[in-house]
């Protein structure tokens, strides 16, 4: 904590929260990792552990936000307090949500075998998981820290996930159209990856939320957004619909 209260439990309340993020914020990353690792190495029971764990992460946001609710009704925090409490919530949920997309991957990671997936393919998706882990990591820490400067940087730095899925999207989609063989890991790997670019942006809003907390504002400036998966998937279903018969 930055600033001292006359009322000292306050203060360790106030910390106390702060300790409730770093546990769920934790928990939340290592479920996204286990939750990759089980996709791309065929890892059945791993799987099925981060399925079963999503209750605990439950657990932990409804802890959270009790405890935040607590603080509010107690203390009646005004200005910088009310912010980092509010924040807190906003923050729990972000955590959730990425537990939740770790879980759909968790799911998907049952169904399919490693074996479908392509090595070059593999690598890829590996490489877009690390960069969101990271990227999650490093936006917690702003928040920790309360650094504004450090966490416009994580903000920012969502523009690689964006590209990075974008990229996978098309990479994926392409060899859908060559090879329908695989069309059934691919299409899984399809949803997952884009679960992973989601999460980076729940990361993202962790790093907004921590600024907000050190400066008293939002950021200013429009987030750019450079995923364009959505475009290419409309794109390319116009194509299909306007080939000729049996073409």
């Amino acid at each position: 904590m930055t600033n001292s209260h006359i009322v000292k439990a306050f203060d360790e309340e106030l910390n106390s929260l702060t300790r409730n993020v770093k546990t769920m914020g934790e928990f939340a990353a290592a479920q996204f990792v286990d939750a990759i690792r089980a996709l791309l190495h065929g890892d059945w029971s791993l799987a099925q552990r981060v399925i079963d764990q999503d209750r605990r992460l439950d657990a932990l946001r409804i802890e959270l936000s009790t405890g935040a609710a607590t603080v509010i009704a107690r203390r009646q925090p005004m200005a910088t307090d009310l912010d980092e409490v509010l924040a807190t919530f906003r923050i729990a949920e972000d955590l959730e949500r990425i537990g939740d997309l770790a879980k759909n991957i968790a799911k998907r990671a049952t169904t399919v075998s490693s074996g479908q997936f392509p090595d070059d393919v593999v690598a890829s998706m590996d490489q877009l998981a690390a960069l969101a882990s990271r990227h999650l990591e490093a936006a917690l820490q702003t928040f920790f820290t309360r650094d504004a400067a450090r966490a416009m940087v994580v903000r920012e730095q969502d523009e690689q996930i964006d590209t990075l899925h974008t990229a996978l999207f098309g990479e994926l989609v392409a060899r859908l159209s060559a090879d329908p063989a695989q069309a059934v890991g691919l299409v899984h790997l399809l949803f997952c990856a884009k679960n992973v670019e989601r999460i980076g942006d729940h990361a993202t809003h962790i790093a907004e939320a921590a600024y907000q907390i050190a400066t008293g504002r939002l950021p200013e400036a429009e987030r750019r957004r450079l995923d364009q998966s959505s475009t290419m998937a409309s794109t390319d279903a116009k194509a299909e619909s306007t080939k000729p018969p049996g073409r």
